[in-house]
């Protein structure tokens, strides 16, 4: 293995129970808010998934062309942008590229901070994985097989997404509400998964951001915003990555997070780039490589288990 390119991998068995089938089942029956998507392969844009706040959320769909008598599995990415910019489009080729290979991809919108704070950019991921497994027959997708990816604030949300399940709390604008927002396995890198409730972590921009820092119960709130609040053995397995030289985000909140899966024993893959910065691709190409193949094969593995 190169130098730069550290590799830790945790394997321990997970109880199945954690990976039920959805409590509910996708119908051709149920009134769904957005009608008539239609048939398509390839990408679809800007497909309408319901209305908050007077903003209508929207996700981007790339279909494979071929037939499948399977459901498929589903790759769900999360752009970054620090919580208050970034757009879906950023995705398109590789969502089209994944559904080349089998795969329904998906990349979804969130409403942006500071105007919309905590937790609505975690309501709006969850309320596309909710639209993805209520129209599973249009899409062919398989509920129980998608898996959530982002980078920075991305990684962030894909990471709340996995810690909070089904947690209550997270689903106040009642987008198919009949749907669970639970997921596969989920693929972080270079995020804000910190325990925002420590001292050298409670002023960081994005905090102030997400939250309002006049908030009397400042700590309760923080806690709110913390990945590790929520971490419990049931959640899916992990893949996280992270540049020792990260710039933005301290390399110590995925080591942290990390330190805490295994302390519950729990599944996952953590790789530090040494030297990388926040951008793993800019700083240490060669290793960035390796990062993307290794989620790629740990995507496969939750995707695709029957050929492993």
């Amino acid at each position: 293995m190169e130098k730069y390119f550290l590799l830790f991998i945790l394997t321990i068995a997970v109880s199945n129970a954690a990976y039920s089938k959805s409590e509910v089942e996708a119908s051709d029956s149920i009134d769904f808010r957005v009608k008539n998507i239609g048939a398509f392969t390839g990408l679809k844009t800007d497909i309408p998934i319901g209305e908050v706040d007077g903003v209508m959320l929207r996700i981007n769909i790339a279909l494979p062309s071929n037939e499948s008598a399977e459901p498929r599995p589903a790759l769900v990415l999360i752009h970054g942008g620090g919580l208050i910019k970034g757009d879906k489009s950023k995705f398109n080729k590789r969502i089209e590229a994944m559904a080349e290979r089998g795969v329904v991809a998906a990349s979804v919108m969130y409403r942006f901070a500071p105007k919309y704070r905590f937790p609505a950019p975690v309501e709006d991921v969850k309320a596309a994985i909710r639209f993805l497994k209520a129209h599973a027959k249009t899409f062919n997708l398989d509920t129980d097989r998608i898996i959530v990816s982002g980078v920075s604030s991305g990684g962030y949300l894909a990471t709340m997404v996995g810690v909070t399940g089904n947690a209550g709390g997270f689903s106040d604008h009642e987008i198919y509400p009949d749907f669970d927002s639970s997921v596969r396995a989920v693929i972080s890198q270079s995020a804000h998964i910190a325990d925002f409730t420590r001292v050298k972590y409670r002023d960081f921009a994005v905090v102030k951001r997400f939250i309002d820092t006049d908030n009397p119960d400042r700590q309760a709130a923080l806690a709110a915003i913390s990945p590790i609040t929520y971490l419990d053995k049931n959640d899916p397995p992990f893949f996280l990555a992270h540049g020792t030289a990260d710039e933005r985000v301290p390399v110590a909140m995925s080591r942290e997070f990390a330190l805490e899966l295994k302390a519950i024993g729990h599944v996952f893959e953590y790789i530090e780039v040494e030297g990388g910065k926040h951008s793993l691709k800019k700083s240490r190409p060669k290793e960035a490589s390796e990062v993307f193949s290794a989620s790629l094969d740990f995507f496969r593995k939750y995707a695709f288990p029957e050929k492993i």
